[in-house]
């Protein structure tokens, strides 16, 4: 959808909203197209559209935006700002679609990983090299890899321009916090206990270069056209 289409589409929605929701929104919007937001102009509208479908909806049901989003509209946008810049997902539908990504993506660059290396030695002179792969490993890989994402979105996350002295000078604020990371190492070293006790059960299989090229490829399409979401300018 165009940046004008969602405007005006908003547009139409506010007009549908009760006072108290429309002045509520009124808010969100100004911190959104403000100084305040670190979003680009697309995904602000983007942002702004879907709020405004929820008000609508909750509406109708005797559901206020403030009991909705809670009190204050500038500090939900805030928090809102920054899961979007994360890329963390917030409806159950986003959350399906973020965790399935994860993976996908991994698995996608582990085959194309298993595609060169079995070139390689067809390249340098050898034989085609084959690979056996433990269906229990691709799922301790799909695991840990979404681990190792919540890890970084947690204590890598982008820093915005609106929180950057702030974060400079309240560094210890993001901070570390040990039981957090302790609980996702604990979480890491049971996945890979159940991934040597599923090495032993799960079937393995045997892929050609070939056959790697052709899941690469398939996993680089499905990124485009399945997870991949794109704005119109």
């Amino acid at each position: 959808m165009y940046i004008h289409e969602m405007i005006h589409e908003t547009k139409m929605l506010r007009q549908q909203m009760n006072p108290a929701n429309e002045s509520y929104f009124g808010e969100m919007v100004m911190y959104i197209r403000s100084g305040s937001s670190s979003l680009t102009e697309a995904k602000g509208e983007e942002v702004l559209l879907g709020l405004a479908k929820q008000i609508i909806k909750n509406q109708d049901k005797g559901i206020s935006a403030a009991d909705l989003f809670g009190p204050d509209a500038a500090a939900y946008c805030e928090q809102l700002v920054d899961d979007v810049n994360m890329r963390k997902p917030r409806s159950t539908k986003d959350k399906i679609k973020y965790y399935t990504m994860i993976p996908w993506v991994a698995l996608t660059w582990v085959f194309f990983i298993y595609m060169i290396t079995g070139f390689f030695s067809k390249w340098f002179g050898g034989e085609l090299e084959y690979t056996l792969i433990s269906s229990a490993s691709l799922l301790l890989i799909a695991g840990l890899s979404i681990v190792l994402m919540e890890l970084v979105t947690r204590f890598l996350g982008p820093t915005t321009k609106k929180h950057e002295e702030e974060q400079q000078a309240t560094v210890a604020s993001r901070k570390f916090d040990p039981k957090a990371f302790a609980m996702y190492l604990v979480i890491a070293v049971g996945l890979v206990a159940i991934g040597l006790l599923l090495g032993r059960i799960m079937p393995s299989f045997t892929v050609s270069p070939w056959d790697s090229l052709i899941i690469f490829v398939i996993g680089i399409l499905g990124q485009k056209f399945i997870f991949g979401r794109r704005t119109k300018s």
